[in-house]
């Protein structure tokens, strides 16, 4: 069902009014009701059930993969967690800053628990928020909305969700027209777009096109076995279709090192297909990845699993996969090497997943970069990011609180 401007309109009203005992409230009474709610997604209650029944077929994941990221996404809502958040966006704000009265999102549709730090990180601070679905999956937001509904009727009208085709211009507007910020997830184009488009008077926050990478040292790869199975998590969730997805590994040492690694990786990707399975393969990917694959075997090394490949191809310009659980190993000598290699894409680079003893190397030269907006994190974790993890080089709550006049 597509809604027109007067039915967003209606909902921004309705988010609006709720957001009045939302913020009379206290913190500790907001984090609460949001632990409850991913108590209710992220377990065995009807509302989990219900979603582990329907979202497979809504955003293409396989059932086994869907009650994984409702798992591990709803693990890091928690009240110390989300008391520390709250508390370092008001250290860093300025004093007296309050929440907007409403924050408007916009979602993308490949990952679908994105939209819980998107939804989540307002309505801690105080915000009501008017969510626009992705036309490519729309059921995640509304079991969101029902389930902070159920947790608690009082604030759960504080989150409204509206759906109609991107770009339309009326409801587009009545969606922005109230709101104190914007935040916009997608492609850069359509990013762009609502930015031309939002109230000269509105902040827009864009989370546009994002690509990651992982970096693997030379120990970590000797004993390969923990180092795979690590890696092979961060592939293989959400099949590989997200910005924090690792496309490209860059591997420590001689060719043979990365081949013998791909080995190990292979091996562990094909393990997963049994307890991870993958979700269908869209034609369009279908054809892509047998272009890839293609170009792969000339380029070096290709090892096919049945839903999955590894390929080793030499140091050069950026080959990016198709996702769906293809992944190219790079050999390099060094970390300043793989650096090197990165600037050329630096400006979407989002997240480094990392081997532990490279982690320190890793930050200080991020730390010399203050324009990359990328973080480090440990391989296993590049899909599970906490609760305030950066977001496009900043916190996760920036522009969340504004200081009155």
């Amino acid at each position: 069902m597509t809604d027109d401007a007067a039915a967003v309109r209606a909902r921004a009203d309705a988010a609006l009014e709720a957001g009045k005992a939302l913020r009379a409230r206290c913190l500790e009474d907001r984090a609460g009701w949001l632990v409850d709610t991913a108590g209710l997604l992220g377990g065995d209650s009807d509302l989990g059930r219900e979603a582990r029944q329907q979202l497979p077929e809504a955003t293409g994941l396989s059932e086994e993969m869907v009650d994984w990221a409702l798992r591990t996404t709803f693990e890091t809502i928690r009240n110390d967690a989300l008391t520390r958040l709250a508390e370092e966006a008001r250290r860093a704000s300025a004093p007296g800053a309050t929440a907007h009265e409403l924050v408007s999102v916009v979602l993308a549709g490949n990952v679908f628990t994105a939209s819980v730090r998107a939804v989540f990180v307002p309505l801690l601070l105080g915000s009501s928020v008017l969510v626009k679905a992705s036309s490519r999956e729309t059921r995640f937001p509304e079991l969101l909305r029902e389930a902070l509904t159920s947790a608690n009727p009082t604030f759960g009208a504080a989150m409204q969700v509206a759906s109609f085709s991107g770009g339309a211009p009326e409801p587009e507007r009545a969606m922005m027209e109230r709101a104190g910020l914007v935040s916009v997830y997608g492609g850069d184009a359509a990013v762009e777009a609502v930015q031309r488009r939002a109230p000269g008077r509105v902040p827009v926050a864009p989370h546009g096109h994002g690509v990651s990478v992982a970096y693997c040292s030379k120990a970590s790869v000797e004993g390969a076995r923990a180092t795979a199975g690590a890696l092979a998590l961060d592939v293989a969730a959400y099949d590989q279709r997200g910005c924090l997805s690792p496309s490209i590994v860059y591997v420590e040492g001689e060719a043979r090192v990365a081949e013998a690694f791909a080995e190990t990786l292979s091996a562990a990707l094909g393990g997963l297909e049994r307890t991870l399975p993958r979700g269908p393969l869209p034609d369009a990917v279908a054809s892509a990845q047998v272009q890839w694959r293609g170009l792969a075997m000339v380029d070096g090394m290709l090892l096919r699993g049945r839903t999955h490949a590894v390929a080793v191809r030499p140091l050069g310009p950026p080959r990016w996969s198709p996702g769906y659980r293809n992944v190219v190993l790079v050999a390099v000598r060094n970390l300043d090497e793989a650096f090197d290699a990165m600037q050329a894409y630096a400006d979407h680079l989002k997240c480094i997943g990392c081997s532990g003893d490279v982690r320190p190397e890793i930050e200080d030269r991020l730390a010399q970069r203050p324009a990359w907006q990328a973080y480090p994190t440990p391989l296993g974790t590049m899909q599970t990011p906490a609760l305030n993890a950066p977001q496009d080089g900043e916190p996760v709550w920036t522009g969340h609180l504004r200081s009155l006049p």
